[in-house]
């Protein structure tokens, strides 16, 4: 086999091991937030990650404003898990995370995809949150790690926005 092609090889292995990683994050952090713990999906964002999420407090109460959310960093971050309205979820809540697009460039790639959170409610689950996610990562120390994530609801222009990017941007 030719150089050429070993090296084609190494790097079409090199760009699904990759996704794969990325895909095996996105997952691991909403397990890890479904359980309440905070450690393990901190350890899946980079210390200075941004995180923005639209009208955080839709279907708990429909009065809420559609205010933004946004934490900055790991604190902020840790803050919103042990929060009373995240907690007031556990046990009994799954966030699911799929299909996604996922673009690699390097140590940087975006993925995008529909999340969805549910909640147990008297043994029935409940659909609470409907949203498209983008999800922008970064490679360090041979690892991937969040570095931004953008949370929006279904119904805005903004999901509209990031849904057509990953459609027809490739990477």
């Amino acid at each position: 086999m030719s150089e050429h092609r070993i090296d084609a090889l190494e790097r079409r292995l090199q760009r699904a091991e990759d996704e794969l990683a990325i895909r095996n994050l996105v997952a691991r952090y909403g397990m890890a937030a479904d359980c309440g713990d905070v450690q393990s999906a901190l350890e899946c964002h980079l210390p200075n990650a941004v995180y923005v999420v639209s009208a955080p407090r839709s279907g708990r109460d429909s009065d809420a404003p559609d205010t933004d959310l946004e934490m900055h960093g790991h604190q902020a971050i840790s803050d919103m898990l042990s929060s009373d309205m995240h907690q007031s979820l556990l046990p009994g809540c799954a966030h699911t995370v799929g299909p996604l697009t996922v673009d690699v460039d390097g140590d940087k790639a975006r993925a995008t995809g529909y999340s969805r959170l549910y909640h147990n409610n008297a043994g029935r689950p409940e659909l609470m949150r409907l949203g498209i996610n983008e999800w922008q990562l970064s490679r360090q120390d041979g690892r991937w790690y969040i570095a931004k994530r953008t949370s929006r609801l279904l119904s805005e222009d903004a999901a509209a926005e990031l849904l057509q990017r990953a459609a027809w941007e490739w990477g």
